[in-house]
C-alpha cells in the first residue's frame, strides 16, 4: 500500500516540477526535507500526533520550510498532511528521489568485489558502466564482500550482472551433478 501512495505523490510532483523543468531544484529540495526528516524524528512524531490539527501541522511544516522551499514542494508536503499520509512520507520522498534520478539520467549502481578497489578502479567501471547504459552519470556504491571469492557483481536497477567466482563455482557445481 505504501508503494501506491508513494507512486499517486510521486508522479503528481514529479509531473508539475518537470512541466516547470525545475528537476535539479527539486531534486536539492527533496533530498534536504529527507534529510531533515531524518535528522530530526521528533518532526515526524509530531506530524503524526493526533494532538494537532492538520492546520497547526502545515503552519509547523510552513514554519520550517516555507521560506527554504519552492511553493511546489511545500505544497508536496502539505497535500501529504491534508490527506493524512505523513506516516508514509519517507517512502514518498524516496520516490521522489528516484524518479527525479531516473528523468535526469542519473543511474544507481551497487558493485561488490572480493577485495577494495582503488579509485582508479572504480573511476574506469563507472565510465564502462555509463557506456553501456542509458545514465549519463551514476552514483556508486562499492561493497567488499568477501564470500564471492573474486569478481565483481554489479547491479544497476532491475539488471544485475554477476562475474564473481562465487557464481562460476556454483554453475560449474550444477553442471557436473
Amino acid at each position: 500500500m505504501a508503494k501506491l501512495v508513494s507512486k499517486v505523490y510521486g508522479d503528481a510532483y514529479v509531473s508539475v516540477v518537470s512541466d516547470k523543468n525545475n528537476l535539479n531544484v527539486a531534486l536539492d529540495e527533496i533530498k534536504a526535507i529527507k534529510d531533515i526528516f531524518v535528522k530530526n524524528e521528533d518532526i515526524a512524531l509530531l506530524l503524526d500526533s493526533p494532538k494537532m490539527d492538520d492546520e497547526e501541522k502545515v503552519s509547523f511544516l510552513k514554519g520550517i520550510f516555507e521560506h527554504h522551499v519552492s511553493d511546489d514542494s511545500m505544497g508536496l508536503l502539505v497535500t501529504v498532511i491534508e490527506k493524512k499520509r505523513q506516516a508514509e512520507l519517507l517512502p514518498i520522498l524516496d520516490y521522489v528521489i528516484d524518479c527525479i534520478k531516473e528523468l535526469l539520467l542519473i543511474g544507481k549502481a551497487t558493485i561488490t568485489t572480493a577485495l577494495p578497489l582503488d579509485t582508479a578502479k572504480k573511476e574506469r567501471i563507472v565510465e564502462e558502466l555509463i557506456k553501456s547504459s542509458k545514465y549519463e552519470s551514476l552514483e556508486a556504491e562499492y561493497i567488499v564482500d568477501e564470500s564471492i571469492l573474486g569478481g565483481i557483481v554489479i547491479r544497476i536497477g532491475d539488471r544485475v550482472v554477476d562475474s564473481s567466482v562465487k557464481t562460476r563455482i556454483e554453475k560449474m557445481r550444477k553442471m557436473l551433478s
